[in-house]
C-alpha cells in the first residue's frame, strides 16, 4: 500500500511540475504597457522609440530546422498601428537593422523566421557591434541552449537612460546600450544578465556579466516578476558564472529529422520535451519553487 501511495505521489509531482511549468509567465514588467504578441515571441512597443522595450521568447534549438534560410524581409509589424519604424529610417543612417530576437534563434520554420524580421524587433546598432560582439553574444546564447536543453531569453535596448541619438524622419532611437538575459525554467539559479554598450569590443563576454538586480535598477524592467519574491531575491543578487559553460560550442540535436511545421506542432514537441526534463529534474525543480 506504501508503494502505490509513494507512486501516485511521484506521479502528482510530475503532473504539479509540467502544469507549473506551462502555466509560468515569462513577460517582464517594463515601461510601456503595449503587448505584441506573435507566434514565436512576445514584445513591449515603445512609440516613443520605434523599437520594442524589450523581447521575450524560448530557445529551443533541439527543434531548429537546418533547412530554413534568413527571410532578410524587413517589414513593419501589423500589429503596430502607429508610430512604426520605416525601412527608410535606417537608409544611409550608417547603422545596421540589428536584430532583439536574432533571426539564428527563430529557425523552426519559415514563420518564424520571416516574424523576426517585424521592424518591431529591430534596432539600430553601429555596424561593428551588430557584426562582431552582439552575434557572438547571441552564438554563446544559442551554445547554452543547445546544452541545458532549453532557455527563456529577454532582450533589448536600453530606451529610458542615455541614447546615442535619434535617426529617420520617424526619430528611431538609437540605444547606448544593450542587454541580453537568458534563465534556465528547470533551474532558475543558472540566470544571468548581460548589459553591453553599442559600440565594437574586443573584451570577452564575461566582462559585461552584471547581477539581474544590477539590470532591473539600469533598465527600470522587472525581468521575473511572476517568480516568488523569495526565490527572486535569491537568484537576482548575485552573478552565476560558475554555472555557465564558457568553453565549449554545442550543436543543436534534432528530435526529428522532419522538422514541426506549424506553431501547434512546434508547441506539441515542447511539450514532449518538457516531459522528459522534468521525470529527471522534478525533484530538483520541486525544491527550486518551494525557494529551498
Amino acid at each position: 500500500m506504501k508503494c502505490i501511495f509513494n507512486l501516485l505521489l511521484s506521479f502528482s509531482i510530475i503532473i504539479f511540475n509540467i502544469n507549473y511549468y506551462h502555466a509560468q509567465s515569462w513577460e517582464p514588467k517594463g515601461q510601456t504597457s503595449h503587448i505584441i504578441k506573435h507566434s514565436y515571441y512576445t514584445l513591449s512597443y515603445s512609440e516613443k522609440h520605434k523599437q520594442a522595450e524589450w523581447v521575450q521568447y524560448r530557445l529551443k534549438p533541439h527543434l531548429f530546422n537546418s533547412t530554413i534560410s534568413r527571410a532578410d524581409n524587413f517589414r513593419k509589424d501589423p500589429f503596430v498601428k502607429n508610430n512604426s519604424a520605416q525601412l527608410k529610417d535606417y537608409k544611409g543612417s550608417g547603422y545596421d537593422r540589428g536584430h532583439l530576437a536574432p533571426a539564428g534563434d527563430m529557425k523552426y520554420n519559415t514563420e518564424s523566421m520571416s516574424e523576426s524580421f517585424y521592424l518591431s524587433n529591430i534596432s539600430p546598432q553601429k555596424p561593428s557591434f551588430n557584426r562582431q560582439i552582439w552575434r557572438m553574444i547571441e552564438k554563446k546564447f544559442r551554445d547554452w541552449a543547445s546544452e541545458y536543453g532549453e532557455l527563456i531569453i529577454i532582450t533589448g535596448g536600453v530606451l529610458e537612460k542615455e541614447c546615442v541619438e535619434t535617426i529617420g524622419r520617424n526619430s528611431i532611437t538609437v540605444p547606448k546600450y544593450y542587454y541580453k538575459v537568458a534563465i534556465d525554467p528547470i533551474n532558475y539559479n543558472r540566470n544571468i544578465a548581460i548589459l553591453i554598450e553599442n559600440k565594437s569590443s574586443k573584451q570577452p563576454i564575461i566582462n559585461s556579466v552584471i547581477s539581474v538586480d544590477s539590470l532591473e535598477n539600469f533598465t527600470g524592467i522587472d525581468f521575473f516578476h511572476n517568480i516568488d519574491s523569495t526565490i527572486q531575491n535569491k537568484i537576482e543578487s548575485k552573478t552565476h558564472n560558475d554555472l555557465w559553460n564558457w568553453n565549449k560550442s554545442y550543436k543543436p540535436k534534432f528530435e526529428n529529422e522532419k522538422f514541426q511545421t506549424t506553431e501547434n506542432e512546434f508547441k506539441s514537441a515542447d511539450n514532449n520535451h518538457t516531459l522528459f526534463k522534468t521525470k529527471i529534474w522534478g525533484k530538483n525543480t520541486i525544491l527550486q519553487i518551494a525557494g529551498t
